[in-house]
């Protein structure tokens, strides 16, 4: 198990510079404290965040703060409040966490089938491009400009995955390390979940409450611009984090995981992509449900759009889930192909081939393809606009309806039913 990160003490000159930055925070940055109280755990320290010599300057596991006082009060006031900002924000947006599962799953999947193998210290750099420019654009603390920042490659609207491909295809990863990636310093660390107390990764992960991070985010915003110090930009950043417009995948996510369940972790089976140092996290084993159906209406009253942003979506919740068996139905008025996945990632490689049908709509052939194969799935997960013609009665398995079509506008006689964006044209 991983051990925990040793504290170290501060010298009565640096308590004074950490009560500076603190106060300034407050001050200038309310939001950023508001969260940095209210969400971050102090390790047990009177200083609220973790000082240790262990890290080079800053760094974070999305739980706790870690500064290092011989480096870290280097650096102006101003630059240690943007420090801190900086760190804060890939707690908020859980940047820790998702770079955990990029390493479980060794890849970046892309809603048009496409996919980057997964190099650490190009998403490390892909995040902190999109903080330092939204910090930079909101006028948090001060930016150093032997820091790294390059609006060619990420900005504060990007997705870190969008930003990704940029610093991967300009610097592709070498065989023996990463890419050098845009010109510049990083000055932070961004550490498994949990690292900081020793606790696994898997289950400080598991152990986040996305619905109390938004509820602390929301009051931060609301104190904020309140006291009228909340920057524009940062407003609508943090509106975002609070109303995604895709919040149908934490929806269909917990529907399946309460349905279905997930994978154990097994401490004699490590995870060996976790392994420094002899410290490791358990791998995955077994799987978390049995057989999985995806289907998808390809009556033409799904578009391209739709069906991109589904199954990339798809993909990653079912890697979470781990079905034994996952088997993809194409069907308009009848099923015209029946497709299988080794793995759920595959499910985009799958969906960037040319799609089937292009007919009528009924939804009965895939009910009736799935019993004259003989599958007995644990669920059926059915991406349509709702209109076609539905079984008699319902099946003994559960049914996920992705709906595009809104619920007053049609009726699904069973099942539970997911409102999915329709995407523009």
């Amino acid at each position: 198990m991983s051990l925990k990160m040793e504290a170290c003490a501060l010298t009565p000159a640096q308590e004074k510079l950490w009560s500076d930055t603190r106060v300034s925070l407050l001050w200038n940055c309310p939001a950023f404290s508001h969260i940095f109280y209210t969400m971050l755990d102090n390790a047990g320290s009177k200083h609220v965040a973790l000082f240790t010599k262990e890290v080079p300057i800053a760094a974070t596991d999305g739980i706790n703060l870690l500064l290092n006082p011989d480096t870290f009060f280097k650096y102006n006031l101003q630059e240690r409040i943007f420090i801190c900002a900086h760190e804060i924000m890939h707690c908020v947006w859980n940047h820790c966490g998702l770079m955990h599962d990029f390493i479980r799953r060794g890849k970046v999947a892309y809603p048009d089938g496409s996919n980057l193998p997964y190099d650490a210290e190009t998403m490390n750099i892909a995040t902190d491009l999109v903080i330092n420019d939204m910090l930079i654009e909101s006028k948090v603390g001060l930016f150093n400009k032997d820091w790294m920042h390059d609006k060619a490659l990420g900005v504060a609207n990007d997705s870190a995955i969008d930003v990704y491909k940029k610093v991967f295809k300009s610097n592709p990863p070498g065989k023996g390390g990463s890419g050098s990636g845009p010109a510049g310093a990083r000055f932070d660390q961004h550490l498994p979940p949990g690292k900081s107390t020793g606790q696994d990764p898997a289950k400080a992960q598991q152990g986040r409450s996305e619905a109390e991070w938004k509820t602390n985010v929301a009051a931060a915003a609301s104190a904020a611009k309140a006291m009228g110090k909340l920057p524009a930009g940062l407003e609508r950043l943090l509106g975002e984090i609070l109303n995604p417009q895709v919040d149908w995948r934490e929806h269909i996510q917990s529907l399946m995981a309460r349905k279905l369940g997930s994978g154990s972790y097994d401490w004699q089976s490590p995870d060996k992509r976790m392994i420094v140092r002899d410290i490791y996290t358990p791998g995955r084993s077994g799987y978390g449900a049995g057989t999985v159906v995806v289907g998808a209406d390809t009556s033409g009253s799904i578009g391209k759009k739709e069906l991109d942003m589904f199954f990339a979506e798809i993909a990653g919740i079912l890697e979470d889930i781990r079905p034994r068996r996952l088997v993809i139905m194409w069907c308009d008025a009848k099923v015209d192909q029946v497709d299988e996945c080794e793995e759920p990632g595959d499910l985009n490689e799958i969906r960037a081939k040319p799609v089937p049908g292009g007919g009528g709509t009924s939804f009965i052939p895939v009910f009736d393809e799935i019993e004259k194969l003989g599958i007995i799935p644990e669920a059926l997960v059915y991406l349509t606009d709702g209109f076609g013609s539905f079984p008699s009665k319902p099946p003994q398995y559960s049914v996920i309806w992705g709906s595009i079509t809104p619920k007053d506008g049609v009726t699904y006689p069973f099942g539970d039913v997911v409102l999915v964006p329709k995407q523009a044209a």
